[in-house]
């Protein structure tokens, strides 16, 4: 008995999780009709809400393979929406972040989403 309950909770879960990830437009490619997928955007709010970001320590807080995160970061340098500084305290590592473009598209991201959830709410 004690099995079915949890295995219904799990369901349930799971049932929420394909509910939200659906409301939020996650299925699709591009996340709120812009250029950006999910990660793509979770990357620009964490260099929007951060002075410099290491790749590394990006890694680190999202989970993410350093590779992808590394693509990623290549990407938003060719549309010029981050700049690199090289760390003083290691010139190994470089410091990311938003240059004015990445900030006004991060923004405009932003904005979308709290209307997308003002519209759900």
């Amino acid at each position: 008995m004690a099995n079915e309950a949890f295995s219904q909770r799990v369901e349930a879960a799971r049932r929420f999780n394909r509910f939200y990830t659906r409301q939020i437009g996650v299925p699709q490619e591009r996340l709120l009709r812009s250029p950006f997928s999910l990660t793509e955007a979770r990357v620009l709010y964490e260099l929007a809400h951060r002075d410099r970001a290491s790749a590394t320590g990006l890694v680190k807080e999202l989970g993410l393979d350093a590779g992808y995160l590394s693509r990623i970061l290549r990407g938003f340098r060719k549309r010029g929406l981050i700049k690199r500084e090289v760390a003083e305290s290691d010139a190994r590592q470089s410091l990311l972040s938003l240059t004015e473009r990445g900030t006004q598209a991060f923004r405009r991201l932003n904005a979308s989403s709290s209307e997308q959830i003002a519209a759900l709410l």
